[in-house]
């Protein structure tokens, strides 16, 4: 739970981070956070209430949990000089979505778009802790936000 509020709170603060700063190109913008400066993508969505995001795909949260690192409480990612490149998914953590619980077990949409969530787990990594952050642009017509983390 500690972890889960804590990605919570890093998402909330690289919205701020993110919303606050000025974007000059509009099809890839790229913003500052505490660790370094990132560039994503605008996207538009295909929806009649939802306008245009801007989508940072893989920011990284934490540090990588590998070799001496694996199973230990997260730390700070480092910081990085050059444009981080945040236009695409990150690895996603290792998992098995065929096979692993009876269908009986699994939620209607699940069982439905399996084929489709299977696409998303093909790159799998234990170095799999990032947020893909979408951030309202002015021209959107909600003022949401969502953090949604695969």
């Amino acid at each position: 739970m500690a972890n889960l509020c804590m990605v919570w709170l890093l998402g909330l603060a690289l919205h701020f981070t993110l919303s606050s700063c000025q974007r000059v190109d509009l099809k890839y913008p790229t913003v500052a956070t505490g660790y370094g400066k990132v560039r994503g993508i605008r996207k538009e969505l295909s929806n009649e209430i939802l306008g245009p995001v801007e989508q940072f795909l893989g920011v990284p949260y934490a540090t990588a949990p590998v070799g001496e690192r694996r199973f230990q409480p997260p730390e700070a990612p480092g910081s990085w000089q050059e444009i981080r490149n945040a236009t695409q998914f990150a690895p996603v953590c290792p998992q098995n979505v065929h096979g692993v619980l009876p269908e009986i077990m699994l939620p209607v949409w699940f069982t439905d778009n399996l084929d489709a969530a299977a696409n998303y787990v093909q790159n799998q990594s234990e170095d799999c802790l990032y947020l893909n952050i979408y951030v309202p642009t002015e021209d959107g017509k909600s003022g949401k936000i969502s953090i949604i983390n695969k």
